[in-house]
């Protein structure tokens, strides 16, 4: 059982490290897409409701999560 929290705390930690390499658009993209559950147990924003909050393209809010991704995958992988 510690060992399944102590793995939780270092997601979580790690998960904080890696949106904290993020510009403060792309950590609030990434975070209103995947992170925010509704109350019904929905999923975070769509591409479109995002595109309408920002004034740009789903397309150019699809780049902005790719790269955002990809920086947090890299600061994921350091702190491993």
């Amino acid at each position: 059982v510690l060992e399944s929290a102590q793995r939780d705390h270092l997601a979580t930690e790690g998960i904080a490290r890696a949106l904290g390499e993020l510009d403060e658009r792309s950590r609030r993209i990434v975070t209103e897409r995947w992170l925010q559950v509704n109350d019904d147990g929905s999923g975070g924003k769509t591409l479109h409701q995002l595109a309408a909050e920002y004034g740009v393209s789903a397309e150019r809010i699809r780049q902005i999560e790719v790269a955002a991704m990809k920086k947090m995958r890299k600061a994921l992988a350091s702190f491993a």
